[in-house]
């Protein structure tokens, strides 16, 4: 594969997806919707970060970068600022997750894979940035450091659910 800029981004993202992915191997067996509080503060659980990141990578890495965004109807339920808690029954099971993940991920990787150097440097087509740069570019890197500090939430809820990881 070539080492264009854009497949080291999609390379960094796929690093970030298997400890990602790791953790939540960890949590199969707990009750994902649990929600914990600590310090009277509600975490959110191991089940809306799953569908939270799913939602994140249709977002960040298909809609807001042109590509082909999916049409998963329960998607836009864990969108920012959406809590488990609030949601009505209709959510899919974990199962149901998992699968869409399996269907969004690939096609993120290929769509990002397929941007140029050119594309990059444009303004994303949703025009949301960071520190004024709403470059291709830097919305792939928001979704990497998005992933990661999410993926770190579930290395928490690890501990807290008495799963060991070392």
């Amino acid at each position: 594969m070539q080492r264009t800029e854009a497949n080291i981004l999609a390379d960094n993202y796929e690093s970030v997806r298997l400890l990602t992915k790791w953790y939540i191997s960890k949590l199969k067996d707990v009750d994902m919707k649990k929600e914990f509080i600590v310090e009277g503060k509600s975490l959110n659980s191991a089940y809306w970060l799953v569908a939270h990141l799913i939602w994140a990578e249709n977002f960040l890495l298909l809609q807001a970068l042109g590509g082909k965004s999916t049409d998963i109807p329960w998607l836009e339920k864990f969108k920012i600022g959406s809590k488990l808690s609030e949601l009505n029954k209709d959510v899919p099971e974990v199962k149901q997750l998992l699968e869409a993940w399996k269907e969004i991920h690939p096609a993120a990787m290929q769509h990002i894979r397929s941007l140029s150097d050119e594309t990059l440097a444009k303004d994303n087509p949703m025009g949301f940035g960071f520190g004024g740069d709403n470059s291709h570019r830097m919305m792939i890197q928001h979704a990497i450091r998005h992933e990661a500090m999410h993926t770190g939430h579930l290395s928490w809820l690890c501990k807290l659910y008495g799963v060991g990881t070392i």
